[in-house]
């Protein structure tokens, strides 16, 4: 079976473990952390699939047909306990004049898409890398951008990269970055936030919620 590709599933569902299929925008970072959940899960199927092109601001647009696309040739279905996830970035260029509501946008018409499909699409603003800051520490402070989470993650990393794997330093603390995770939407929502969250609140993630369904 070729890299990327998910073996088309039959007509009987009942003998076949419910599958959780997560589409990332990264093809390094994402992956290599969720490719080890499959060791620990014997009651459900996981199946990764990073984007190959990790150049270019996020087009949620793109990720959500990729996510419907396997939905439809492997035909999961949330009814039979499938469950489809989208991990992508907010990637705010602030260089562009209306960053903000131009971001926020494209998100809602991703997330119309997705909650058509029963995809659960996740942000994490700036970037990933936040849910694995919160593996260390919990934070509200404004975070630019890849470059500022990086240097902060390194205060605990000193080595990342976007190509480390990370997950055997960070598999002990999956409870509290969850924990943080929810601290941190609950101090948005206190400030008067209001979810589902754009891109205009940082930092912030909600991949706490595929957590809570993977463990």
């Amino acid at each position: 079976m070729a890299k990327g590709k998910i073996e088309k599933r039959g007509a009987k569902r009942r003998n076949v473990k419910p599958l959780v299929l997560i589409v990332t925008e990264g093809s390094q970072t994402e992956p290599k952390y969720f490719e080890h959940f499959k060791t620990r899960q014997n009651n459900i199927d996981i199946r990764v699939v990073g984007s190959r092109s990790s150049a270019g601001e996020t087009d949620y647009v793109s990720l959500v047909r990729k996510a419907r696309e396997y939905q439809e040739r492997n035909q999961l279905s949330a009814a039979t306990g499938d469950s489809v996830w989208v991990i992508a970035d907010a990637d705010v260029n602030y260089n562009n004049p209306k960053p903000i509501a131009e971001k926020n946008s494209k998100l809602n018409q991703a997330r119309k898409m997705a909650y058509n499909r029963d995809i659960n699409l996740l942000l994490s603003n700036p970037c990933f890398e936040f849910w694995l800051l919160l593996h260390y520490q919990y934070t509200t402070r404004f975070i630019k951008d890849y470059s500022d989470m990086k240097n902060l993650l390194q205060k605990y990393i000193p080595t990342y990269t976007k190509t480390a794997d990370v997950y055997e330093l960070l598999n002990d603390r999956t409870k509290t970055a969850i924990e943080n995770a929810k601290r941190v939407e609950q101090h948005h929502l206190q400030d008067g936030c209001m979810l589902p969250f754009g891109v205009d609140v940082n930092p912030f993630t909600d991949v706490y919620k595929l957590l809570e369904r993977l463990l």
